[in-house]
């Protein structure tokens, strides 16, 4: 049809040669069908022939001539012509909003919205403007502006599927799943082809937690496009989530192979290949994720991991150096360097990484343990009781720390302060055995012979086989004149270190 009306209007055209409107239609029916130059010129030709008095068709043949340089990529020409139909007929909100998409494939955010603010003026009622106008305030990060435009698009028009499911995607990012939800619905209902909502809709079921409904939404993702890798990635994170490692590695394989440059994928299928201890393997994808994304520092953080599980200290230090670079309030990180210094017994290195630690977080629990035994095993007993204390006030139910602290007191012969530590310790954990026998040592040391007896008695209750329990048991009986007791004591003692040699 479009060939037929164009064979008539170039005929048409060689008899009448500078007829303005007849130029126009030719130029309109070589755009139509993608023979830019040809329509140029001939738009160019309409726009000289036109009187100067007949502005609206001027304007609207520069209207058309710009729509035709923007197919043609020649955005400076599009936007004078664009430009030249404005201030030739400013009321004309179409050639406005034609404009702003050229300014918005541009990225040029600033000039898309002033003229989607002046076609809102002429036409109010125009809920693909508001729609554009969305788009635009959301790659400005302006989200309440851009909540409003859409918002305002589908009040225009219900029917805007991608209005509804833009707005489920700002709702997302607000951590409004429940609303996000339900916009993406939304989509989907009005367009039951709508890929993107689909997918966005298993994003924001997974963020809730719904991985059945989330799998389901992405599964169907890839019924209308077999080749989404995202949705191929989305599906590997749930079948590993549920304990499926198998059907995790093919989907996150099948992502990759349509698309390398998902760096999440590459360390999300590192993570199921050290799940099943396929250590090489998983060290090569988060190569390749550092590889796309250089400061991956998810991906660092793992492959250092990684190194010490092998016992290459330095390599993952190294690679904890690089989380750090580029995350630098990543506390696990400085953690495990500690952990690294500390097992090459480079003691001063690890303390100065926990104390990073507890720059970033006072009370983080770990660290400060860690602190306290090493400052223990250096002999700095005063530093460890501080920070053994401090532990106690922000973690007052773990049994260990009172127990630690206990022995610390003990060190410095401080044996009455060191008593009601190790007594809290027993009293969360009833089945600390050596509180109880350090108890026990401490009270047979003061003269407190039934105290002693009692806790020696306890570790007993624990451990029946504890040979120093039974004997110091038996030299208390024997102070106290229970000779029958202390034999029987003695007499286990000596049974219990019998087995021992013959094993």
């Amino acid at each position: 049809m479009i060939e037929d009306a164009l064979a008539e209007l170039k005929l048409a055209a060689e008899g009448i040669k500078e007829d303005g409107e007849l130029r126009h239609y030719l130029g309109k029916a070589y755009y139509e069908s993608d023979k830019l130059d040809e329509a140029i010129a001939e738009l160019l030709a309409a726009i000289s022939y036109y009187k100067p008095n007949q502005t609206t068709e001027r304007a609207d043949a520069y209207n058309d001539l710009g729509l035709a340089y923007k197919k043609k990529k020649a955005f400076t020409d599009s936007v004078s012509a664009f430009k030249e139909s404005i201030e030739l007929n400013p009321s004309v909100a179409d050639t406005n909003y034609n404009l702003a998409l050229l300014y918005y494939e541009e990225d040029m955010m600033n000039e898309c919205i002033a003229c989607l603010k002046r076609v809102i003026k002429l036409d109010p009622k125009e809920a693909d403007a508001h729609f554009i106008m969305g788009l635009a305030y959301y790659k400005k990060k302006a989200i309440d502006k851009a909540m409003n435009a859409f918002q305002q698009a589908i009040v225009l028009n219900p029917k805007d599927a991608g209005a509804h499911n833009y707005l489920g995607i700002l709702y997302y990012e607000r951590g409004d799943l429940e609303k996000a939800i339900i916009e993406h619905k939304s989509a989907i209902q009005l367009n039951r082809n709508y890929t993107e909502a689909f997918n966005n809709l298993g994003v924001a079921l997974y963020a809730k937690g719904d991985l059945r409904e989330a799998a389901d939404a992405f599964r169907k993702v890839l019924e209308l496009e077999p080749k989404f890798a995202e949705a191929h990635y989305s599906l590997g994170l749930i079948y590993s989530e549920e304990g499926r490692p198998d059907d995790a590695v093919a989907s996150l394989e099948k992502a990759l192979k349509l698309n390398p440059k998902i760096a999440e994928a590459h360390v999300k299928l590192g993570e199921v290949y050290t799940e099943k201890d396929m250590l090489e393997e998983a060290l090569s994808e988060y190569n390749k994720a550092i590889d796309v994304k250089p400061n991956y520092a998810e991906a660092y953080y793992n492959s250092g991991e990684l190194y010490a599980t092998v016992g290459k200290h330095e390599k993952s230090i190294a690679a904890w150096r690089k989380t750090i670079e580029f995350n630098p309030k990543n506390t696990d990180a400085y953690f495990n360097m500690g952990v690294a210094y500390y097992n090459q017994n480079k003691l001063d290195k690890a303390v100065s990484m926990w104390n990073k630690v507890l720059e970033i977080n006072q009370t983080d629990y770990d660290a400060l343990t860690s602190l306290a035994d090493v400052y223990d095993i250096q002999g700095l007993t005063d530093r460890a009781i501080q920070t053994w204390e401090k532990v106690t006030e922000m973690y007052p139910e773990h049994a260990d720390i009172y127990y630690k602290l206990g022995n610390a007191y003990a060190k410095k012969d401080m044996h009455t302060t060191a008593i009601p530590c190790w007594e809290k310790a027993v009293e969360i954990d009833p089945n600390l055995a050596n509180a109880f026998f350090n108890l026990g040592l401490v009270y047979q040391k003061i003269g407190k012979q039934d105290e002693a007896i009692d806790a020696y008695k306890k570790v007993l209750d624990i451990n029946a086989d504890d040979i120093d329990a039974h004997k110091n048991l038996g030299l208390l009986y024997q102070e106290k004149g229970m000779h029958v007791e202390a034999e029987s004591e003695f007499a286990i003692c000596d049974k219990l270190k019998s087995h021992q040699e013959i094993r």
